[in-house]
C-alpha cells in the first residue's frame, strides 16, 4: 500500500478546497444574476448566459444612449425667402450637423445665456427661416436627459428646463458675428454666444452640404410659414412650420407592408396549439423563450409568465409587460433614473428580437405621475440614406375591450428602480417600390375641413403637420401609404391620405 506524504495530502486538500471555492463563487454569480434579472425587470439571466454569442453580447445603456436622443428633423437654410432643405435622417449630412450641434450644446450649457426672452412665435419663425441650421425634437427633452447623453456636469444648463428646438448660426451678423446658438424650450428663447469655432458647421462645410442637397432630385426644398404668411394675424399656426405651403410638390414615398406574428392571425385563437405558442415566444424572446410558461387569458390573449413578470400579446399585436411584484414609494423618484430604466428595457427587448432593427425610436412625450414617469416613443421606418426615414403614428389603434387605445409605438411606465408597465407594437415593416405623390399644405388644410366638419365649429389652432404612415388595427398585414396629418393645439390629429400619381 502506497502512503502519501503529509505534504502531498495537504496539497491535495488545498486543491480540493480551491475547486470548491471556485464552484461557490460561480454559484453566487449565477444567483446574483438571477436576482438582478428579476429585480431589474430584465430578460432572463441564464438564457442570456447560455444563448449564442450574438444574443448574449451585453450592450451598455451608456454606449447606446445617444441613439434615443436624435432630432426628428434638421433643416438647412440659405436665408429668408431662400432654400430650406429637409436633411434626410441618418444621412452623412444629418450626422455632420447633429455632431456639430452637440458641440455647440456642450459649450453653451456650460455658460450662462447672453440673453433670455419669452417665446415669441414671429421672432422664432424669422430666425428659423433666415439662419443656416434648425434642429427640432418630437417633444421638449428634459435637460437632465440632454446632459446625461452629452456627458455634461450636473451644474450645466442652469435655468433651462428642457430643449425643444435649436437654431445655429456661425458668424451670426445679428449677434456681432459671434457663433450663436438659439435654444427654445416651452417658455423662452435663450441666446448663447460662443467663442470656439465648430469646424463641421462652417461656411465651407455648409456649401458642400448645400450642393449635395441641391443636386439630389429627391431633396425636399420647402417654404416656412413665416415667409408665406408672416404678416398675417389671421393665420393661427407656428411660423416655423415647413412644407410646400401654396404650390403642389411631387415627392416619392415607399409602399410599406406590415407583418405581425404567424400565430396571432388565426380567426380563432382557441385553435392555437403548443407549437404556435413556441413560435411566438421564440420571436419575442429569442433563446430566452424556454424560461416562460405559456397560457391564454379569458380574452384570448397569449400570456407568458415568469416569477413576478407577466407578458401579454394581444391579437392585434400589442405586446404588454407588467411587473406584478410588490412596489414601494419609499424611494426618491428621479426622472433621469426612470428614463435610464426605460432605455435599458428597450435595449433588452432589442437584443431578444429584431422588431426594432428597421426603425429608429424617438421620444415623443414625458409625463410625471405620483410614483413614476410615462415615456412615450414613436417609430420612424428607415428607408435609405438618400430618402432618410418615414415617421409612423398610431390612429384609433384598439388594444382590448375596456382598455385605452394605443397612442404611441412604445409606452413605458418606469420609476427609479424598474419598469413597471410597457406596451409596444412589435410589427415588422418591409419597404417596397417608390410611388410619387403630390401635395401642398393649403390644399390639404382645406381637405381636412371637408373631411372633419367639426373643425368648422371651433377655432382651429394648428400645432404642426407632416407626412406620416398611419397605423391602425385594420392595416395589419397590409400595405400602408403616406398621409398628411395635421395636429391641433388640443392634441387632436386629422388624417388625409395622399393621392398617388
Amino acid at each position: 500500500m502506497i502512503k502519501l506524504s503529509s505534504d502531498k495530502v495537504r496539497i491535495y486538500f488545498e486543491k480540493l478546497k480551491t475547486v470548491f471555492l471556485i464552484f461557490l463563487i460561480i454559484l453566487c454569480v449565477v444567483q446574483v444574476g438571477i436576482l438582478w434579472s428579476t429585480q431589474s425587470s430584465s430578460f432572463p439571466f441564464l438564457s442570456s448566459l447560455f444563448s449564442d454569442s450574438k444574443i448574449a453580447l451585453q450592450v451598455s445603456v451608456e454606449d447606446t444612449k445617444g441613439k434615443y436622443l436624435l432630432p426628428s428633423r434638421i433643416v438647412l437654410s440659405t436665408d429668408f425667402d431662400g432654400d430650406h432643405f429637409i436633411i434626410p435622417n441618418g444621412s452623412k449630412e444629418y450626422n455632420n450637423i447633429w455632431d456639430g450641434a452637440k458641440l455647440y450644446l456642450s459649450q453653451a450649457l456650460d455658460i450662462k445665456p447672453q440673453k433670455t426672452q419669452p417665446y415669441n412665435g414671429k421672432m422664432w419663425g424669422k430666425l428659423a427661416a433666415s439662419k443656416p441650421y434648425m434642429l427640432e425634437f418630437k417633444t421638449s427633452i428634459p435637460i437632465d436627459i440632454v446632459k446625461w447623453v452629452l456627458n455634461l456636469k450636473p451644474s450645466a444648463g442652469d435655468g433651462l428646463s428642457s430643449i425643444y428646438k435649436l437654431i445655429i448660426c456661425p458668424d451670426d451678423p445679428d449677434n456681432g458675428y459671434s457663433d450663436t446658438l438659439y435654444i427654445r424650450d416651452d417658455a423662452n428663447i435663450y441666446t448663447y454666444s460662443l467663442n470656439t469655432f465648430i469646424n463641421s458647421l462652417g461656411r465651407d462645410e455648409f456649401t458642400a452640404m448645400y450642393n449635395v442637397l441641391k443636386n439630389n432630385p429627391e431633396s425636399k426644398n420647402y417654404q416656412t410659414a413665416a415667409e408665406k404668411w408672416g404678416k398675417s394675424e389671421e393665420i393661427n399656426f407656428p411660423k416655423d412650420m415647413l412644407g410646400p405651403m401654396l404650390d403642389n410638390t411631387e415627392e416619392a414615398y415607399p409602399s410599406i407592408t406590415c407583418s405581425t406574428f404567424s400565430g396571432t392571425d388565426k380567426a380563432d385563437l382557441n385553435s392555437m396549439d403548443y407549437e404556435d405558442y413556441e413560435k411566438i415566444a421564440l420571436e419575442l424572446f429569442g433563446e430566452s423563450s424556454r424560461d416562460y410558461d405559456y397560457d391564454r387569458d379569458i380574452n384570448g390573449s397569449v400570456v407568458f409568465k415568469r416569477l413576478d413578470i407577466v407578458y401579454r400579446l394581444y391579437k392585434n399585436s400589442v405586446f404588454e409587460y407588467k411587473y406584478t411584484g410588490s412596489q414601494t414609494s419609499a424611494y426618491n423618484l428621479k426622472l433621469l433614473d426612470a428614463y435610464k430604466k426605460a432605455i435599458e428595457f428597450i435595449i433588452d427587448i432589442n437584443k431578444q428580437n429584431d422588431f426594432l432593427s428597421k426603425v429608429n425610436v424617438y421620444l415623443s412625450s414625458v409625463e410625471e405621475r405620483s410614483n413614476s414617469y410615462i415615456f412615450k416613443f414613436d417609430y420612424a421606418i428607415i428607408i435609405s440614406e438618400q430618402y432618410g426615414e418615414v415617421p409612423v403614428i398610431l390612429k384609433d389603434y384598439a388594444v382590448a375591450k375596456g382598455m385605452d387605445n394605443q397612442e404611441n409605438s412604445i409606452i413605458i411606465e418606469a420609476n427609479s428602480k424598474r419598469v413597471v408597465h410597457y406596451q409596444m407594437i412589435p410589427i415588422k415593416f418591409k419597404t417596397g417600390k417608390m410611388v410619387n405623390y403630390q401635395w401642398a399644405f393649403q390644399y390639404m388644410y382645406s381637405k381636412a375641413f371637408e373631411k372633419y366638419p367639426e373643425l368648422n365649429n371651433k377655432e382651429m389652432s394648428v400645432k404642426n403637420f407632416g407626412i406620416y404612415y398611419v397605423l391602425s388595427n385594420s392595416v395589419l398585414k397590409e400595405n400602408i401609404a403616406p398621409s398628411f396629418v395635421m395636429y391641433s393645439e388640443d392634441g387632436s390629429s386629422y388624417v388625409i391620405p395622399l393621392s398617388g400619381k
